[in-house]
């Protein structure tokens, strides 16, 4: 099927705790950067059918952030958010339409993602992730 890897500086989104990460102003910065770097590694591609295998290479210090939050936030990254959520439409004007909040990027439900690796490595010279979303085939699918 199809296979997409991308990198983005800095640290990836973190979903931890009740408050949604669609109102923090940290995490928001970083939803933009994730999802506009995501649109543009699927180059306008609709949301596929289908599971996805998830790979994030994490290069930042352990100081940033637990992977577990990291994985939950690149997943609801790649979703449009919850209709119920508070957004600030203001915050996201600048963002080219497909990259915003109420748009799915890669897929309409992260119960699509069949596997998920996330692993940290050192920091050689800038703090980034790497993203690969792998569509796999199903049993019976053609």
């Amino acid at each position: 099927m199809m296979k997409v890897t991308f990198t983005v500086d800095g640290v990836p989104p973190k979903k931890d705790g009740a408050n949604s990460m669609w109102r923090k102003q940290a995490e928001v910065q970083r939803l933009k950067t994730f999802r506009i770097a995501a649109c543009a590694a699927l180059d306008g591609r609709e949301p596929e059918d289908g599971l996805v295998a998830l790979t994030v290479r994490v290069f930042a210090p352990v100081s940033a952030g637990d992977l577990d939050n990291f994985a939950t936030g690149i997943c609801d990254g790649l979703m449009a958010v919850h209709p119920r959520a508070p957004v600030d439409p203001s915050l996201w004007a600048e963002v080219p339409e497909q990259a915003r909040p109420d748009r799915a990027i890669a897929f309409r439900d992260d119960c699509v993602v069949s596997r998920i690796v996330i692993e940290r490595l050192p920091v050689t010279d800038v703090v980034r992730y790497e993203v690969e979303l792998d569509w796999v085939e199903r049993e019976g699918r053609n």
